[in-house]
């Protein structure tokens, strides 16, 4: 976590959006597509493109970045007609919030640790 992320979670109101964004460091696009793909589960990038009403390449980048973060598992389907398409899932949001719940911990943790270790005692060479 970097100090201007810190500074925005603790700025003004905080909402959910704002500390997946602070937290696990999501843009607004991957947090629209990530909430939308709770809404409509099992869709497609076209699907998903016309219901955030993006760019299809957007959305794409967007889902790249979801499953590099473990946020969305990418499904293989084959068509009745031939050929495959990918179904993207979001994680459940119970699993999203222990998943939050966990690096605020570890934040919470090293923040510590720092205090902990924090002197004005001169110290010692090595």
């Amino acid at each position: 976590m970097d100090e201007e992320r810190l500074k925005e979670l603790f700025s003004g109101e905080t909402t959910f959006h704002h500390i997946l964004k602070c937290v696990l460091n999501l843009t607004p696009s991957e947090i629209e597509v990530y909430l939308a793909l709770h809404q409509h589960p099992n869709v497609g990038v076209d699907e998903l493109a016309q219901i955030v009403g993006k760019d299809r390449s957007g959305v794409y980048r967007s889902l790249q970045s979801l499953m590099e973060k473990g946020l969305v598992e990418r499904e293989y389907r084959i068509l009745k007609h031939g050929g495959y398409k990918y179904l993207y899932v979001p994680i459940p949001i119970e699993t999203l919030k222990e998943k939050l719940r966990n690096e605020l911990e570890n934040w919470f943790r090293k923040l510590n640790e720092v205090v902990e270790e924090f002197s004005l005692e001169p110290q010692q060479p090595a």
